[in-house]
């Protein structure tokens, strides 16, 4: 019987958590990063949030969620061309050497770097999660941009044992204290986009660590899954002034069903940004942010849950803080689809 109630929340972290493990956000294409590494270096300066989220409030012990990121792209554009190799000898006849021969048009790719720090409570549990990312940026043409990228974290549980809500105080068989549990992990995708349209794929927990006990650290109580993202979006042009950036991501986890998130994002002069969202079989939810300078923006979102958790939840809320570094007096266009 301990052991099942640490078990339990275990498990419980895991599943609520197919959004804390790779943290679920409303706000999912501001906090791209931490579910696909492909994106890391995807604006063209030093990019850096840090973002909270106060999920389903009013519910005792309900997840709390903080993480901080940041992301560079870095080198200058590099074409790739064909190279060929001085020949010497009797042989050199039959050979072309230099860049004889037809013009190749050459493709360029930039290289990125980036981390992320996840901290999230779900008492009596905890997951702190470090990651760091590679991304490279491939120009495949004037218009079209492919980017894949690979990632490796290190993830600790945790147990507090003394909030437990057990019958017997003290008992023996669960203990007191501090448990953890240190695992590695990797994550990898891919996203294609253009100035107004972007598709993308990732695999995340892909070692599928198993889960032990807390109590014992021997007791197998399950194994990680891998969890599969997919994106896609695209941008239109309602006036001089406004655009509409719709957006949708797929979650799945075998064994589990579905979810999808759908959002329609309202653009005013890429300042201003507005929009509902929509994740199936939970939450009805809406945003709003802000450039407040060419250097900092702020969003909020508030989700209403629409199951049948809405009976003891209040709603969940979430900010997002985002950092660009740019250099004094350079336009550079601010990002309206992520």
């Amino acid at each position: 019987m301990k052991n099942f109630i640490i078990s339990l929340s275990l498990l419980t972290v895991s599943g609520l958590t197919f959004g804390q493990q790779a943290p679920q956000f409303t706000q999912f294409m501001q906090t791209g990063t931490l579910f696909n590494p492909a994106l890391t270096g995807i604006n063209s300066n030093p990019d850096f949030k840090i973002g909270y989220r106060k999920q389903w409030v009013g519910l005792p012990n309900s997840p709390s969620t903080l993480f901080a990121s940041g992301s560079v792209k870095f080198g200058s554009d590099v074409p790739l061309t064909t190279v060929s190799l001085p020949v010497r000898g009797r042989l050199s006849s039959q050979f072309q050497t230099g860049n004889q021969g037809a013009e190749v048009k050459p493709s360029k790719f930039r290289h990125a770097l980036g981390a992320f720090l996840i901290a999230d409570q779900t008492s009596p549990t905890a997951l702190n999660i470090g990651n760091l990312s590679y991304a490279l940026h491939i120009a495949l043409n004037s218009k079209w941009n492919l980017s894949v990228g690979a990632g490796l974290s290190i993830s600790q549980t945790s147990l507090n044992r003394d909030k437990l809500n057990v019958d017997v105080k003290d008992d023996a068989g669960i203990g007191t204290g501090l448990n953890s549990k240190i695992n590695p992990d990797l994550n990898a995708g891919a996203f294609l986009s253009s100035k107004t349209f972007f598709l993308g794929y990732s695999a995340n927990y892909l070692l599928m660590n198993d889960i032990y006990s807390l109590s014992d650290k021997s007791t197998l109580v399950g194994k990680q899954k891998a969890h599969h993202y997919g994106v896609i979006g695209f941008k239109v042009d309602l006036s001089e002034n406004w655009n509409l950036s719709p957006a949708a991501m797929v979650k799945y986890v075998d064994g589990s069903p579905v979810s999808t998130d759908v959002y329609a994002r309202f653009n005013y002069k890429d300042v201003l940004w507005f929009g509902p969202s929509f994740r199936n079989q939970d939450a009805f939810s809406g945003f709003l942010g802000v450039y407040l300078s060419n250097l900092l923006s702020v969003s909020y979102a508030y989700d209403y849950n629409y199951s049948s958790i809405n009976t003891a939840s209040n709603g969940s809320h979430e900010v997002i803080l985002g950092l660009r570094l740019i250099k004094n007096n350079v336009k550079t266009p601010r990002p309206s689809m992520w």
